[in-house]
């Protein structure tokens, strides 16, 4: 009777430590409900359309429905925020894009850190360049800065606000080549911005490309320097600031997909797997280039890299008083 009992307190003992010790608790199969992308801009704009290409591609290798809700406010933080506080279970995953992740730790006050996250991959970037007239007598990045440090001052140049990726790049170009005294002029949109340069009120602007494409391909604007890592195929003449010689001015969006810290690893990984096959789909790479983004694949540690050195660098232009803390 005694080894009975024995027996049956092992066997027992056996079972639970089986289910306690499962990362998953008692679900074995993951997963077994639709999850939660969370874009953190309002619905409408190119993240949230692309986030949806993502998902529906998403969910035919997953195997569960991957469906896009938002959580907009405080340029992205509010979202970003939602998902770093959530359960870390992989049924809540976050739309992971410039602003939140690598301009607002330095520049606002924020409840998560980077290290609240696990990048699972970068999927695209958004392809951005400095823009002027067409009409303008700058010809190249060099003819622009002699014009600028003979009369500083009294050039402008427009962002689409304090602290986005069209105002740290400028930010950037101006520190790349030499320091620049030069007034912004803030907008609400990067389509905003392009058409304060077309109408004359600035003379430069850091732009989206897809904003200003329209203006490009009708001989509006002229793109003197890209601030991607190699020319476009759709602007084959224009060269990138690395070729011209200021890498510090390689500065474009981009937009991966992350989770809360902790996620089992098993999910984890079937994550990252499936995230891999829907970035190299042909369809969702056609529909990201027609939304105007570059599709450009980046694992998870590296996309981790890339986000943590361009943190440092963001920091040094607040340190130096090229940016403003906006709280």
């Amino acid at each position: 009777m005694k080894n009975k009992t024995l027996l049956f307190l092992i066997i027992g003992g056996l079972v639970y430590f089986g289910v306690s010790n499962d990362p998953l608790g008692a679900e074995k199969v993951y997963p077994s409900k639709s999850i939660e992308l969370v874009c953190p801009i309002g619905a409408g704009g190119s993240t949230s359309m692309s986030g949806r290409v993502i998902a529906g591609t998403l969910t035919e290798y997953i195997g569960a429905p991957v469906v896009v809700i938002h959580k907009t406010g405080a340029y992205g933080t509010v979202g970003t925020t939602y998902v770093a506080k959530s359960k870390p279970d992989g049924y809540t995953l976050l739309i992971t894009i410039t602003g939140p992740m690598a301009i607002s730790p330095s520049i606002r006050k924020i409840d998560y850190k980077i290290q609240d996250f696990e990048l699972l991959c970068q999927y695209a970037i958004e392809p951005m360049g400095l823009v002027v007239r067409s009409d303008a007598p700058w010809k190249t990045v060099e003819e622009l800065v002699a014009d600028i440090k003979k009369a500083p001052g009294t050039f402008k140049y427009a962002t689409d606000g304090v602290g986005t990726p069209s105002h740290v790049g400028i930010e950037f170009f101006k520190k790349a080549v030499g320091g620049l005294k030069m007034d912004a002029v803030p907008f609400l949109s990067g389509l905003e911005t392009g058409t304060a340069v077309l109408g004359g009120h600035v003379q430069m602007t850091y732009a989206y490309l897809v904003s200003v494409k329209g203006a490009y391909e009708a001989g509006k604007i002229r793109i003197l320097a890209l601030g991607t890592d190699k020319r476009l195929e759709d602007y084959p003449g224009v060269p990138t600031f690395s070729e011209i010689g200021y890498p510090e001015v390689k500065w474009c969006p981009w937009y991966g997909v992350g989770a809360p810290i902790k996620v089992p690893k098993q999910v984890s990984d079937k994550l990252k797997e499936a995230l891999y096959k829907t970035a190299q789909n042909p369809e969702v790479q056609k529909l990201l280039s027609k939304i105007g983004f570059t599709p450009s694949f980046m694992d998870g540690k590296e996309f981790t890299k890339v986000i943590q050195e361009e943190n440092k660098k963001v920091f040094k232009l607040v340190e130096a008083g090229d940016i403003k803390k906006v709280d």
